[in-house]
């Protein structure tokens, strides 16, 4: 008598995060925002990439209409202060302060700036020195 035998059954892994990726109004320097969507994807984030010049309410409208979990943004172009509190006031402002903010924005956002920054509510703001 044969003892039987497991069946074989596909295993999908599946990262339940989602993240809205773009750079700010403005910029087109889209590099940094595209090797890190790249990562996230590689590591099983789903990405909701907007692309380059995209202004802080088409971002946060897409961030709550698709429930993501984040929003990556890059920043070079200065404006960068005003740009990212009215983020945070947005989402506060929707009901979804729940979404978290993460900023880069190589040398052009200063290390005072982003204190400044997280301790108005964006998560975390990245620098070169970051890697």
């Amino acid at each position: 008598m044969n003892s039987p035998q497991p069946t074989k059954q596909a295993i999908t892994l599946q990262n339940n995060v989602r993240f809205v990726t773009a750079t700010s109004l403005f910029d087109g320097h889209d590099a940094a925002i595209n090797i890190m969507r790249r990562i996230m994807q590689a590591r099983g984030t789903e990405v909701i990439h907007l692309g380059h010049d995209r202004g802080v309410e088409e971002i946060v409208n897409v961030a709550v209409q698709e429930d993501a979990h984040g929003i990556a943004v890059s920043s070079y172009q200065g404006g960068h202060m005003e740009y990212f509190r009215y983020m945070v006031d947005l989402l506060r402002e929707k009901g979804a302060e729940h979404i978290k903010i993460f900023a880069g924005g190589g040398g052009v956002i200063i290390p005072s700036e982003m204190q400044e920054l997280m301790d108005y509510g964006v998560e975390r703001v990245y620098s070169p020195k970051d890697g």
